[in-house]
């Protein structure tokens, strides 16, 4: 699993050493580093460019022209071989001169006669996560995502260090970033301690809104709910966003990436739910049946067996795979 530095820092605020020094304890502590990689360096001369233009090249059916605004308001063509952006979407792009995170000058060339004045970059080739599919979209809603603007900026990063640690199955204990923070704590001496959040409960009763029936509870012995009213969906704040793509996940929205962030934070799997999608907010865990069937959120049909566990609604219909993922019917989020 991978961790940040930052936000083991969060848990044990008086971690501090060389990150080298750092990782070689971690190693000891039976959570082999495997890789370790600086963030938000690297990135001098990427740049947010506005897409002007685009339209095919004339002798390549897979790379198309990009026209980008890099902020003097002209227009700045690039060769990309990616298809997933549209006239005005804001993207990262390397300008002539910079080198990305993994070593790669970039310079002017011509690609099948055409001229390629820079790079526009996926995630991937700045180093922020393992998403090659596709060239990074920015928001459009701010100044900090203006033509010109330096992407570090843009993005709100900070330099960090990222760890991808080797975490085996004898340790459940460290499969979260505050089992790593509590870990790293007790070798080094320090105080360790979960942040505290403030939030105000509302007034309308967790019982009138939603109950919970364990069918079997050899499966599962607790399942705790609790209720949000009032939600907009949206994006995450940047910083969120960064910290997920930085651990390998996509950023969704805001329901769907605090989901994960818990999940990754203290290794708690959970789930949310749109309640207007589940009948009376009923919610019941048993094991399925032999050939049961569900749609889960990406869309495939799965079949499953007795020795599944199931989140069932009101009518018995599953609506999510125990501790694995989610189902299509119970959200449109």
């Amino acid at each position: 699993m991978k961790v940040l530095l930052s936000w083991l820092k969060e848990f044990a605020p008086a971690i501090e050493g060389d990150p080298i020094s750092l990782g070689e304890r971690l190693s000891h502590l039976g959570l082999a580093v495997e890789e370790m990689s600086v963030l938000g360096e690297g990135l001098d001369g990427v740049v947010v460019g506005r897409i002007l233009d685009l339209r095919p090249h004339p002798d390549a059916e897979r790379i198309q022209l990009v026209d980008v605004d890099l902020g003097d308001g002209n227009a700045t063509q690039i060769c990309c071989g990616a298809f997933n952006m549209q006239v005005g979407d804001h993207v990262p792009v390397a300008t002539i001169g910079s080198v990305l995170p993994d070593g790669l000058e970039i310079s002017q060339r011509k690609l099948r006669g055409q001229l390629s004045n820079g790079m526009c970059c996926s995630p991937a080739e700045l180093g922020l996560g393992d998403d090659h599919d596709g060239i990074m979209i920015l928001p459009e809603n701010s100044d900090a995502t203006s033509p010109g603007v330096p992407i570090t900026e843009a993005l709100g990063m900070q330099r960090d260090i990222l760890w991808d640690l080797e975490v085996n199955a004898n340790r459940p204990d460290a499969m979260s970033v505050s089992g790593v923070a509590r870990d790293l704590a007790a070798s080094l001496g320090i105080p360790f301690g979960y942040p505290e959040y403030e939030f105000v409960e509302g007034s309308t009763k967790l019982s009138d809104l939603s109950s919970v029936e364990i069918i079997d509870p050899t499966l599962c012995g607790r399942f705790a709910v609790r209720a949000a009213l009032g939600v907009s969906i949206g994006e995450s704040p940047r910083w969120m966003q960064n910290r997920l793509i930085s651990l390998g996940m996509r950023p969704i929205n805001n329901v769907v990436d605090i989901s994960n962030y818990v999940m990754l934070e203290l290794g708690q799997p959970n789930h949310t739910y749109d309640l207007a999608k589940v009948p009376e907010g009923h919610l019941a865990i048993r094991r399925a049946s032999e050939g049961e069937t569900i749609t889960t959120l990406d869309g495939e049909e799965r079949s499953l067996i007795i020795e599944d566990g199931v989140i069932a609604n009101i009518r018995g219909e599953a609506i999510g795979i125990a501790g694995v993922m989610g189902g299509a019917i119970d959200r449109d989020f």
